[in-house]
């Protein structure tokens, strides 16, 4: 190629700085031509009164259909959770705890005793009985749907790319907004809470399924075809084992989906630790809610650690020769699967015959005689005027700050922005990053949502979303390099960042509350706190994984660390920062239904109102414009990703 090719291939290359700027100088101008229009409503699309009308005749008329499900479900939970209530607590808890020990350890059965202990003290037995009892048939219901819609994803392409689609548009929707057609089919109770969960927790097993499926060697199908296998016999001998990693980390994510989804699902009358949490926070008692938010976190930490897949380095411990001192035959005979069979077993049979032969008031866990000791109410409103006594005039002066120059400012920037600028900067900015067909879809998304009613809402949206993002930002960043560059303060952050990702994200509005009361300032707080870890763990990945080689070269050059941060890590660790602050802003997209709780307005409060009042047409506007506002996001944060690759991929090679 000339130079003068090259020069002009250049000078044709997209450059995100311009478009920026031109896209900045066309919005300026034409707010200061037209100035604020709000959405016409000659442009309307009855959507919500179509679909209620027709969801209603298809209620009516084929109750087949969706009811043998939900009865059957419903008809399980009843069954299991009398045979888990009949059984005596002492018995059901020892089992559970020494089924952990042998199969995965005694660390995490030492995690079940602290679980039992706390649900106890607390009074939170007969919660934990129903969770158990309701997540065994949601994951069941799940796990065989999710396998049998992977099955047939695995087909071929055709049927992959629907199922595919199909599963996209799933995990996209709202959670929140699934609550509202379930409610108006089965009505307020546990079987609406099934259906929900199951919808929710499927597509992660039967995408992981269709991918493990699709990925067995052609050579080893081959091989079993021309020994005379069947179809049949080459599903089940052949590549459901060999798919067996990808199915297991599947059923992995389908349990703490389930388990999500099954404590939001008590806003609908759903059995289980969500009851207590939900009663809690619709009434501001922080520690009550608090309480049985602890007995979650500690119910899916286990649940989390139980169901993922052992690392090969203990599989191959538990596979060597017998060790010849005694200290190595002690930790050899307790160490799972195969040592502790005896001592779990043993301990067993102690605990029952200690259980029938010793009796007394206290193995009646629902009624315990020394009460309910644990009462976190008392200390959390102590915590409160504490925090409101001694940090108060700082918490106000956050609080008026955010408001005035963070919500206020943006609030009126978007709202004073025509929406047929809105709109053509979208699909603008979509074709110079994406393509044609993708960047016209993007401002159809968008135009759709003015035309479901939603644009005021979406601009409240986007703006406690912006807000919280920038701080997300100007917040994580900073740590991200903390952690970097320093191993001793990655080791202590790392631990906090997980236990953050573990919290519901429905908990996060109590230490919102706390420190900063009810209303939109609290809502951008607990925003923050559901998206800074993977601002932050992304920030941590992308510095650390620069080529050490660039780094050594540039360390002999005489460069300074701040230097090597500012030039090189930062640079090429751009696209995985990228990929942190997307993920943050679908779980800021994420907290708006929550927030809502707590004041935060926008879609989530739509979503929110049609929940408890059963607005069904009403929801789902709301649901499908939270759904097109994630997916526009989504791809435009993708486009931007992309761009940057292209970008550092072009200044290497030049």
């Amino acid at each position: 190629m000339s130079v003068t090719q090259r020069g002009g291939s250049e000078s044709r290359r997209f450059r995100p700085t311009w478009a920026l700027c031109i896209v900045i100088a066309i919005v300026a101008i034409g707010v200061a031509i037209w100035g604020p229009q709000t959405f016409p409503s000659s442009l309307r699309i009855p959507f919500g009164d179509a679909f209620e009308s027709g969801f209603t005749s298809f209620a009516e008329s084929a109750p087949w259909a969706y009811e043998p499900l939900a009865d059957s479900m419903q008809g399980l939970f009843e069954v299991l959770l009398s045979v888990l209530s009949s059984i005596s607590p002492v018995i059901l808890s020892a089992g559970i705890v020494l089924a952990l020990a042998y199969f995965r350890g005694w660390k995490l059965a030492s995690i079940a005793v602290i679980l039992f202990v706390w649900v106890v003290l607390s009074g939170l037995w007969d919660y934990t009985v129903q969770t158990i009892a309701f997540m065994v048939v949601a994951v069941g219901v799940s796990f065989v749907l999710g396998i049998l819609v992977g099955m047939v994803g695995s087909i071929g392409p055709r049927t992959n790319v629907v199922v595919r689609v199909l599963l996209d548009a799933m995990q996209a929707f709202p959670a929140f907004a699934y609550l509202v057609p379930v409610v108006f089919l089965f009505g307020i109770g546990n079987a609406a809470a099934l259906v929900v969960t199951v919808i929710w927790a499927l597509p992660p097993l039967a995408r992981m399924t269709s991918v493990g499926l699709r990925n067995v060697s052609a050579d080893t199908l081959e091989s079993a075809v021309s020994l005379g296998v069947t179809r049949r016999r080459l599903l089940f001998d052949v590549k459901l084992p060999m798919a067996a990693p990808s199915i297991s980390a599947g059923t992995n994510q389908l349990i703490m989906y389930a388990i999500g989804m099954a404590t939001m699902a008590a806003m609908i009358g759903a059995a289980g630790l969500g009851a207590p949490i939900w009663s809690g926070l619709s009434r501001l008692a922080l520690g009550d809610a608090l309480q049985g938010g602890i007995a979650l976190v500690l119910f899916a930490v286990i649940l989390d650690r139980a169901t993922s897949r052992r690392s090969e380095r203990s599989r191959l411990n538990s596979q060597d020769s017998e060790p010849a001192g005694l200290k190595e035959r002690v930790l050899r005979f307790l160490r799972p699967p195969y040592g502790s069979a005896q001592l779990c077993l043993a301990l067993f049979i102690l605990v029952v015959i200690a259980s029938q032969t010793i009796r007394g008031p206290w193995q009646y866990f629902s009624d315990p005689p020394w009460g309910t000791p644990l009462r976190l109410r008392q200390p959390v409103e102590d915590a409160v005027i504490w925090i409101t006594t001694t940090w108060g005039p700082l918490l106000d002066g956050v609080s008026g700050g955010t408001q005035t120059y963070g919500l206020n400012f943006i609030g009126s920037v978007f709202a004073g922005i025509p929406w047929v600028l809105i709109v053509a900067t979208t699909a603008v900015l979509g074709v110079l990053m994406l393509g044609k067909v993708q960047g016209l879809l993007l401002g159809a998304g968008v135009m759709l949502i003015g035309c479901l009613g939603m644009w005021e809402s979406t601009v409240e949206t986007m703006t406690v979303v912006t807000v919280a993002l920038t701080l997300v930002v100007l917040l994580g960043f900073p740590v991200g390099v903390l952690m970097a560059m320093n191993d001793r303060a990655a080791a202590i952050i790392r631990p906090i960042l997980d236990i953050m990702q573990t919290l519901p994200i429905y908990l996060l509005i109590i230490p919102a509350v706390m420190l900063l009361g009810v209303g939109e300032v609290g809502a951008v707080f607990a925003t923050i706190i559901a998206a800074l870890p993977p601002m932050i763990r992304f920030t941590n990945t992308g510095l650390r994984g620069v080529d050490s080689e660039v780094i050594e070269a540039a360390l002999i050059s005489g460069a300074t660390p701040g230097q090597i941060l500012r030039q090189i890590r930062v640079p090429m660790g751009l696209q995985t920062i990228m990929v942190g602050l997307n993920q943050a802003l679908l779980l800021a997209l994420a907290m708006a239904v929550v927030s809502a709780m707590i004041g935060a307005p926008g879609l989530g409060a739509d979503i929110l109102t049609a929940v408890t009042r059963a607005l069904l047409g009403f929801g789902m506007e709301a649901g499908l414009a939270m759904f097109l506002l994630g997916v526009v996001l989504d791809r435009l944060f993708n486009g931007c990703a992309q761009t940057v690759a292209s970008a550092q991929h072009a200044a290497t090679t030049h």
